[in-house]
């Protein structure tokens, strides 16, 4: 009985013993478990990384984007200045050209002065940083900077025209139209860019002989010395001030007078152009240094006592050689121009001289 009971009862331990082994994993399932698990947690934490890695190589990307076009900005602010330098060069040579043999100098002409202007000629106002013969010299190259700057925004506008599908071309051959030209004509490129170059410049100057550069504008200070003052300051200040500024900071940061002209500049140039769409940033770059050019030339005008007058002439006048400069073209060389077909930029009475306004003239029977 009791090696019965005694053998039962291994009988029944043997069965349990058997049965609690039996669902035991071997081991190269559970090697092979481990394994899966092992891959699964290194794909995760890999997956992680990689996503890491993508996230910095973008954050990289885009810092590197922005530094060149950083550089570009720059580039083209280079690019302009020289070009102003070496415009402003020819005009200082061509003029030194002239006075070597005797001849009277090409842009200025002197007329006589009135003895009011002759008693304050090379003086030097109290409040005024710098002498008369120096404003007039800084006055002369804004001049350039704001002739070539204007030119060059002509000229990317009509690039432009040739990289998008937009009707843009169409717009520009509109405005030309009365002038009986179209951009595509094959011998007029130079004077459909003179003719858009007015139609710019007319937009641009509008009202400059204002002292606010607005319509009704009425001065800022009563005292004339210190609105001279301040005009020369404010002139001081934004000379340098290039497109990476603006387009970080805005025209406001600088100057609420120069942002209120540039909105109104950019609203009637793109009226007149037909422009309801967003512009290009290049193009932006280049309205916005030739407006700097004219508002600097404006702070400049109004810094003179008495502040000096714009010239402006209209079509179809006769052409005056004193008041006027004729931008010559392919084929009329030898022949004489007779009446005036449109200003393309104005002029400016400077002190006891004319800087003459510059004009496409007509040729004999042309209409």
């Amino acid at each position: 009985m009791p090696v019965k009971h005694g053998g039962s009862i291994l009988s029944w331990v043997l069965s349990k013993s058997t049965r609690k082994c039996k669902p035991e994993t071997p081991p190269k399932t559970m090697a092979s478990d481990d394994m899966s698990q092992l891959l699964k947690e290194w794909g995760v934490s890999s997956l992680e990384s990689l996503e890491e890695e993508l996230l910095h190589a973008k954050e990289n990307r885009d810092a590197a984007l922005a530094e060149v076009s950083e550089m570009k900005s720059l580039l083209a602010e280079l690019q302009q200045k020289l070009h102003s330098l070496e415009a402003y060069c020819e005009e200082l040579k061509k003029a030194l050209k002239q006075a070597v043999h005797g001849k009277s100098p090409q842009v200025l002409y002197k007329f006589k002065l009135s003895k009011r202007v002759k008693s304050i000629r090379g003086s030097r106002d109290d409040l005024m940083p710098v002498s008369q013969e120096v404003l007039v010299e800084g006055f002369l190259q804004i001049v350039s900077e704001c002739r070539l700057s204007v030119t060059h925004f002509c000229e990317t506008l009509i690039h432009q025209t040739r990289e998008t599908d937009d009707d843009l071309s169409g717009r520009l051959n509109l405005l030309l139209q009365p002038h009986q030209m179209t951009l595509t004509s094959s011998n007029s490129s130079k004077v459909a860019l003179c003719h858009l170059e007015a139609i710019v410049n007319q937009s641009l100057y509008q009202d400059f002989e204002n002292c606010v550069f607005q319509k009704n504008g009425s001065p800022k200070f009563l005292d004339p010395r210190r609105e001279r003052q301040e005009n020369f300051s404010s002139f001081v200040a934004l000379r340098n001030l290039g497109w990476n500024e603006v387009l970080h900071k805005g025209t406001k940061h600088y100057s609420d007078d120069f942002s209120r002209f540039c909105d109104r500049k950019f609203s009637s140039v793109a009226a007149v152009l037909n422009w309801s769409t967003p512009w290009p940033e290049h193009l932006l770059r280049c309205f916005l240094i030739g407006a700097k050019c004219i508002w600097l030339l404006h702070l400049l005008a109004f810094s003179f006592e008495p502040s000096l007058m714009i010239l402006r002439v209209e079509g179809n006048r006769d052409f005056d050689p004193i008041h006027m400069e004729e931008i010559p073209l392919d084929g009329h060389r030898a022949q004489a121009p007779a009446r005036v077909r449109t200003m393309v930029m104005p002029g400016f009475f400077v002190r006891d001289r004319v800087l003459r306004c510059r004009v496409l003239c007509r040729y004999g029977s042309e209409s």
